[in-house]
């Protein structure tokens, strides 16, 4: 009996290993990992076409850039539809999801600055400070116990950026001398870094709101 007694706490164990190891090798996590090493890819092509390396190809890889990034946005959409299609909710998934969308947008537009000159230091600036500024307040109100989700503005802005750095290639590798894709590059930039800022301040004025709504709450309750 008492080595049965002290074989069950170590199956229990065991299966608790298990049971995590499944979750995070589940599907939409593998999706997520997968994103990471496209977005590797991506940022090695930027790179060595901005030193030069690919020479008269230039705009070919470029192009093959463009295909590469929207493959790799669009499984940041499709395993987050899986997750919530299967049901599937690991903790692993939840902090690295939102970790891989901005290792693959800020480092984008961190390149591009080199790549096209449409692309000024600023503006990177702008989006590292955002995603800096909101990182911060969701770390410390879900310190708190305070829920502090993504908002509409905040994934509206990552589709616009997720459209913005292609079309901000595009008119790199295709569209030189062409008014239509100049502009349209420039008007994307500028709704991005718009957007970028809004969607900044309403997340702060929402961060503030729970904050308030909590302390009141606490002291009604005292």
């Amino acid at each position: 009996m008492e080595g049965a007694g002290v074989e069950k706490p170590e199956t229990a164990a065991g299966e608790a290993r298990r049971a995590a190891a499944k979750r995070y090798r589940n599907l939409p996590n593998q999706i997520t990992l997968s994103r990471l090493v496209l977005s590797v890819v991506f940022f090695l092509l930027i790179i060595l076409t901005n030193h030069g390396y690919f020479g008269a190809s230039r705009s070919l890889v470029l192009n093959l850039s463009i295909g590469l990034f929207i493959l790799t946005a669009v499984t940041d959409f499709l395993d987050g539809y899986i997750a919530r299609r299967l049901e599937i909710v690991s903790n692993f998934g939840r902090i690295s999801d939102p970790i891989v969308d901005k290792v693959l947008i800020c480092g984008s537009f961190v390149l591009l600055v080199e790549t096209c000159e449409l692309v000024r230091a600023w503006f990177p600036v702008i989006i590292l400070t955002r995603e800096f500024l909101i990182s911060g307040l969701r770390s410390f109100l879900e310190s708190r116990g305070i829920p502090f989700g993504a908002g509409l503005s905040g994934k509206i802005k990552m589709g616009l950026q997720s459209v913005t750095i292609p079309v901000v290639l595009f008119y790199e590798a295709n569209g030189d001398g062409s008014a239509f894709w100049k502009w349209s590059a420039i008007a994307l930039l500028a709704a991005t870094a718009l957007l970028t800022v809004t969607s900044s301040i309403d997340y702060v004025v929402r961060a503030c709101r729970l904050f308030g709504g909590r302390a009141s709450s606490s002291g009604e309750e005292k």
